[in-house]
């Protein structure tokens, strides 16, 4: 019997409650009240980290019992989660942050559940591979998600090739102390391929680059804080970012800056922040660049 289904056969199953609980990525208003509520009820809350998820419950003014359930979890966790909920219990499950079961064990929480006869709730919120899907600007009809590339460079170069074949969208998340290197792989690869990179999303300083693999680099520069979720164009994109279209004369901003800045602003930065990284693209002041923008 699968590790799965061990600890569910108690007996008399009672029917307990296990409820999938997103988290904030980076700014905790983005908490919801259910989520709130969902935690405040939980008898158990189930999480990747205990001590990030210990904060979260104490900015709550909350005090749970904590049950760690990553991708290593023991099969003692295993046994633990299938006796709670076939008790009868309620079990909140966080990730560490974001929607539970992408790119975390949520999906096999959920399924030990399902074997204990525990009723499964997931509660919306707060998702980085949406939110950076959308924001990307590049088309969101269909899109897949591939979790982290891989950190070795030959493994990671291959990946990068097979999604560079893939039709639909394609996000990935990437680490701060990788970035680089992965946009200099994209830059040698696939170097007319139109790609959003965005960083600290949700955050005071979020940020979003935006063109070609190359243009992305440069635009990002030597930064190397906060998390990153990278979004490329599908291999069936017509539109591709060309010299033309990068090109600034001074005067007139190219369509793919003003749709950057659009972007941003919708991200909640204000426009004097949002210049500030195009303008070192653009090769102007920041206090130019925000006045040619302010007339847009």
């Amino acid at each position: 019997m699968s590790r799965l289904i061990e600890g569910c056969q108690t007996g008399r199953i009672m029917t307990g409650h296990l409820i999938l609980v997103p988290t904030p990525i980076g700014n905790l208003g983005d908490l919801t009240d259910r989520a709130k509520e969902s935690l405040a009820q939980a008898d158990l809350v189930a999480c990747e980290d205990t001590r990030r998820t210990g904060g979260l419950l104490k900015h709550l003014g909350l005090d749970k019992p904590l049950l760690r359930f990553d991708d290593h979890a023991s099969a003692a966790a295993y046994e633990r989660m299938g006796l709670e909920l076939g008790s009868g219990r309620t079990v909140a499950y966080c990730s560490d942050a974001g929607m539970p079961g992408i790119n975390d064990p949520g999906f096999e929480i959920a399924r030990v559940a399902r074997a204990a006869g525990a009723k499964v709730t997931v509660l919306p919120g707060a998702s980085a591979v949406l939110l950076a899907v959308v924001a990307s600007g590049l088309p969101c009809h269909a899109f897949s998600f591939w979790g982290y590339l891989p950190n070795r460079s030959e493994p990671r170069r291959t990946m990068l090739k097979k999604l560079g074949t893939e039709e639909e969208t394609v996000v990935v998340f990437e680490t701060p102390h990788r970035i680089r290197e992965t946009l200099a792989d994209l830059q040698e690869l696939l170097p007319g391929r139109e790609i959003a990179l965005g960083r600290e999303l949700t955050k005071l300083h979020e940020t979003w680059y935006r063109g070609t693999p190359g243009q992305v680099r440069e635009q990002l520069g030597r930064e190397d804080r906060g998390e990153m979720v990278l979004v490329l164009a599908g291999a069936s994109a017509k539109r591709v970012v060309t010299e033309a279209e990068a090109a600034f004369d001074g005067a007139n901003l190219p369509d793919w800056a003003k749709a950057y800045l659009a972007a941003t602003r919708e991200g909640g930065m204000t426009l004097r922040e949002a210049v500030k990284p195009l303008a070192k693209h653009l090769g102007i002041s920041a206090s130019d660049l925000y006045r040619l923008a302010s007339d847009v």
